[in-house]
């Protein structure tokens, strides 16, 4: 059977790519981007919250991938009584070797291998020796930043690092009086989905000159999850280790 593949999930197109299935996945969403040319090859259904069903059944897929958090669950569920769909929600990376070995079963295709890799990779890691209480934001106007119960927060507690905000919301609207009563050791600006600037960085240590340091990050390394978490995960393991920054963790 030629499998037909419809991505809905960013970061597993990805990953669908980089384990050899370009040729079979025939769409993807708007926010597919990597590779970059991917649109050249698969048709785009529309975006991660609002893609098109009528897209979609015309392309006749013989396999849907979507995600709990990223795609709404009142089309999830529609599509899910006419074409075989496999649902992810992986909640930290430890969660990401599983879940590439369940996108194998419901494809056929073994991905063992790629799995193996990931666990001995996640398997050695250094975390902090002092504990960094952190606030990771991913948006402004209003500032919003993750909560406790989020793949981004779950990354980096794994290195020891401490999320200040302790509420149930997963991605909470906070105030700049919030931020000060939270008083975190480091602040991480993502790059999306929200582009944080410098500028950004300025505006807040205006509003609290007691602000600590504010460092941008890349929100594609830190949020995405399949075959990326390698280099995240490297990323990650440098900052814990405070080794040189690079263009992926700059200081604002």
């Amino acid at each position: 059977m030629n499998m037909r593949i419809v991505s809905l999930v960013p970061s597993l197109s990805e990953t669908l790519v980089d384990l050899g299935l370009r040729g079979s996945l025939v769409g993807c969403t708007q926010f597919c981007t990597e590779p970059k040319d991917l649109y050249r090859t698969a048709m785009v259904v529309g975006g991660t919250k609002d893609f098109s069903l009528d897209k979609i059944r015309a392309l006749n897929p013989t396999h849907i991938i979507a995600n709990q958090e990223e795609n709404p669950k009142e089309l999830i569920l529609e599509i899910a009584d006419e074409f075989p769909l496999l649902l992810t929600f992986p909640k930290s990376p430890y969660d990401v070797a599983e879940m590439i070995r369940d996108m194998g079963k419901f494809l056929g295709v073994s991905f063992a291998t790629t799995a193996l890799q990931i666990e001995d990779k996640i398997r050695d890691y250094a975390p902090l020796k002092e504990s960094k209480r952190f606030l990771y934001f991913i948006w402004r106007e209003p500032y919003m930043v993750v909560g406790g119960d989020t793949y981004i927060s779950k990354f980096l507690e794994i290195f020891g690092f401490e999320n200040v905000y302790t509420g149930d919301v997963r991605y909470p609207s906070l105030t700049v009086e919030d931020i000060h009563v939270l008083k975190p050791d480091v602040i991480f600006f993502s790059s999306e989905p929200y582009p944080f600037r410098k500028r950004d960085a300025d505006r807040l240590r205006e509003e609290w000159p007691a602000c600590p340091p504010i460092y941008k990050i890349d929100g594609r390394l830190m949020s995405w999850y399949g075959t990326i978490l390698n280099e995240a995960w490297d990323m990650v393991q440098e900052l814990a280790n405070g080794q040189p920054l690079d263009s992926r963790l700059s200081l604002l």
